[in-house]
């Protein structure tokens, strides 16, 4: 969004948190947003102005009832409705005091279950299902994403997908789809580049959650005891956590914002994408991926999905032997020039491009559209 906003308003709706998250935010003393935004006792809208002339408006929604755990039915439905609707006032209300219009681009990113609620409640010219995995094998979205999706795909203008996995999935069920494969922030991860040699760490960075390998993992732990195998970002499940914290040579060193991620990078000998290979995983492109190469570091990473873009530069296993014993091999065969040639591979995939794809499909839709609509008159 950041990259988008740079020469457009880009109004970008934050995470819809429910009363239960709000009232643990205000219980951890969390910010950004605090809880005071969240209620609406402070200003819901923050603009950031950029030097290029666009600006980002961020909009912290209002709180939410909880429903995922409801089963499909009239109550599920009356709740589910009300929320959709009380979040729905507070982005018009938003698009409002920016005066924006039915020349808006409306982009919903992973959140068909919205969406497929929303119908003409959001004023817009174009509207673009934004689907970055496979929601039907996601848990969390277990009993209400895959019939909303499906809904929602066939009501947009068109979806833009961001695996060749999902571009297959996808384009039956929705009217046009595009493939814009996810980015990485160059320059911000470049920041944690080196050539100098590097302790045996093995790193991650992204959610600890169910797609993730543990039979794997659990064995280059034991193999590796001279390793240690360090972990940024969430547990999302107290069973992997208690795997995990069975290691001694494992550190799980919880969330860190963006701008801090380069530095751990910087500490890496080499970055793993250990996922399983599933229905679910076959439709992810990790943005971890470019992230770490941006960095320097040697990648493997088991075969989940559609990688060939990077069979060139990426050590890719379908087996666990293959996977655990490319670690040892990438630490003890990394050179300066590889990771040189890994750094200008993720530069070739910088969000800049990406943006300038997406931007070509909105201006592609918009002329259709236009063009339909003025046959039609």
């Amino acid at each position: 969004m950041k990259v988008f906003s740079e020469e457009n308003q880009v109004l970008y709706v934050d995470y819809q948190f429910t009363w239960k998250d709000a009232l643990q935010r205000f219980l951890k003393r969390e910010k950004n947003p605090g809880f005071g935004q969240i209620l609406g006792l402070k200003d819901r809208l923050k603009i950031f102005p950029h030097e290029k002339g666009g600006k980002l408006c961020l909009l912290t929604p209002p709180p939410i009832i909880p429903t995922n755990f409801l089963s499909q039915g009239a109550l599920y439905e009356a709740l589910h409705r009300w929320n959709v609707k009380r979040v729905n006032r507070a982005i018009r209300k938003a698009m409002k005091r920016l005066n924006m219009g039915e020349d808006t681009v409306l982009i919903n990113s992973f959140n068909p279950d919205f969406g497929a609620y929303s119908k003409d409640e959001l004023p817009h010219s174009v509207e673009i299902y934004h689907c970055y995995d496979e929601i039907a094998a996601a848990e969390w979205a277990a009993k209400h994403g895959a019939p909303a999706e499906a809904q929602y795909l066939a009501m947009v203008d068109a979806t833009v997908v961001t695996s060749a996995g999902l571009l297959k999935t996808k384009s039956p069920q929705t009217p046009q789809c595009f493939l814009v494969k996810n980015g990485v922030n160059f320059d911000l991860f470049h920041s944690g580049y080196t050539e100098e040699p590097k302790a045996p760490i093995i790193g991650y960075v992204g959610a600890i959650d169910f797609r993730s390998d543990y039979a794997l993992l659990e064995e280059c732990f034991k193999r590796y005891p001279e390793y240690e195998f360090h972990f940024v970002g969430k547990v999302m499940e107290e069973r992997i956590e208690e795997i995990l914290k069975q290691y001694p040579n494992v550190k799980l060193l919880g969330s860190k914002p963006a701008k801090e991620l380069p530095a751990f990078l910087k500490t890496c000998a080499v970055g793993i994408i250990p996922f399983e290979i599933n229905e679910f995983t076959k439709g992810v492109y990790p943005l971890k991926i470019n992230e770490y190469l941006a960095t320097g570091i040697p990648v493997v990473s088991t075969r989940f999905g559609e990688l060939s873009d990077f069979e060139s530069i990426v050590s890719l296993h379908e087996d666990t032997e293959g996977f655990a014993q490319s670690l040892k091999w990438e630490i003890e065969n990394d050179t300066a020039a590889k990771r040189q040639e890994r750094a200008q591979f993720a530069k070739l995939n910088s969000w800049y491009g990406r943006v300038d794809e997406f931007s070509e499909i909105i201006n592609q839709l918009e002329n259709s559209l236009n063009g339909s609509e003025s046959a039609t008159s």
